[in-house]
């Protein structure tokens, strides 16, 4: 048996994104609704009922874990995810590049994603490796760039807790914020001092470079400051070859889902164009997914266009991206495996409605299809239809259901 997971990022959402249906019901889905018609849907809580789940505790419930029990936090999943070498005592961060303006009042953040910057990340990179902590000189700070605005910080140095606030507000206009300890303890009020130190300089070195003076000058906002949020450590988990006596690996272009897939064990392949955004090459990762299979068990696919297009409020975007999927990525899938031998589910990590622009509440819905899935009388792939779904309505653990239509589930008890 072969086992092929493809979540795509915000799938999920509300009746007012596209005159009256959501973006995944109005586009034009063919190969979906024909999994649909030889397969059984569902609605997933990607934790729970009510809970409104981060993307990175979403996919560590769908691939098998509790997050209540194994989350320490995103930043290192995003270390992890480009490739950092984290090591023990280390303190993670996820980071955005950001835009803000030097006012009377203090730094004010104009663009918390510098215009989803596209270029230029060896130079940021560059320039933000070079800083030294005044008040901590003995805390080494690593910074990795990502895709577009993304990053990935460390802290390595002695008498470092994850226990601080963010230096990120998450709103446009606001005032830089300074980071402060959760607790008592004086590791907490250290870190809390190398992290607003880090973002103070991060604008001292960024915001009169050249790559910055080029994007002012073309209209841009420029890359001007580093923000940090999610601090963590790496987490014990057991990997998913362990539990289940399966290899697989993980196709993502965005440093998250690559970073939860490695700590999960899964083998990392790295895709030419997978951008994580709403140009990524779906067709080479289609290929390459298909391609994985014929050394290993399973693969995990994600995109990112659904999301970004759901927190861009761009309806347009996100119905065009569901269609291009649906196309270049699950048609080429479909069409290169062995249907008598290879389960599929396709899903989302949480819904991302274009009215609100942020991941809400909802289930998403969630198809399965392959030799062992029974089906049910659903023939579309959508919100609505999922909801009439034989499968019914539960919470989490996507990818073990999947193994166990392969037959790869252990028993427990007797």
């Amino acid at each position: 048996m072969k086992a092929v997971l493809v979540v795509a990022d915000g799938l999920g959402g509300r009746p007012t994104d596209w005159s009256g249906q959501t973006c995944l019901e109005a586009a034009a889905t063919p190969h979906m609704d024909a999994l649909a018609a030889r397969g059984a849907l569902g609605l997933v809580d990607p934790i729970g009922p009510g809970v409104r789940p981060g993307s990175d505790t979403a996919h560590l419930s769908l691939l098998g874990y509790d997050p209540h029990v194994v989350y320490t936090g995103r930043g290192v999943f995003e270390c992890l995810g480009v490739d950092m070498d984290v090591r023990p005592g280390d303190i993670c961060f996820r980071a955005n590049l950001a835009t803000v303006l030097d006012t009377d009042h203090g730094l004010r953040v104009a663009d918390r994603r510098a215009g989803r910057i596209e270029t230029g990340h060896d130079e940021l990179e560059k320039a933000l490796n070079g800083i030294r902590l005044k008040r901590t000189p003995d805390i080494e700070v690593i910074f990795r760039a990502s895709t577009q605005h993304r990053g990935a910080l460390i802290l390595r140095g002695p008498g470092l807790s994850t226990h601080v606030t963010e230096a990120d507000s998450h709103r446009v206009d606001a005032l830089l914020l300074d980071v402060c300890p959760t607790d008592s303890d004086p590791a907490s009020a250290r870190t809390a001092a190398a992290i607003n130190d880090f973002t103070r300089l991060s604008y001292e070195v960024l915001h009169d470079l050249p790559l910055n003076r080029r994007r002012l000058a073309a209209g841009k906002p420029p890359a001007n400051i580093v923000l940090v949020r999610g601090a963590s450590t790496r987490p014990n988990l057991p990997s998913i070859e362990s539990i289940y006596g399966v290899r697989g690996a993980v196709i993502a272009g965005g440093a998250l889902y690559r970073g939860v897939a490695l700590t999960c064990g899964m083998k990392p392949i790295d895709v030419p164009g997978a951008t994580g955004g709403l140009d990524t090459d779906l067709m080479a990762k289609a290929r390459a997914a298909v391609g994985v299979l014929d050394r290993l068990d399973y693969v995990f696919v994600h995109v990112k266009g659904t999301d970004n297009a759901g927190h861009d409020r761009n309806a347009t975007a996100k119905l065009q991206f569901i269609e291009r999927m649906d196309a270049e990525l699950i048609g080429p899938i479909v069409s290169g495996i062995d249907h008598g031998s290879t389960h599929l589910a396709i899903t989302g990590d949480h819904t991302t409605p274009i009215d609100y622009g942020d991941h809400t509440v909802e289930p998403v819905p969630i198809v399965y299809a392959g030799p062992n899935v029974v089906c049910d009388r659903t023939s579309a792939f959508g919100e609505r239809e999922a909801g009439r779904g034989g499968l019914g309505r539960w919470s989490g653990r996507v990818l073990p259901i999947l193994f166990g239509y392969c037959n790869w589930a252990p028993k427990y008890g007797s």
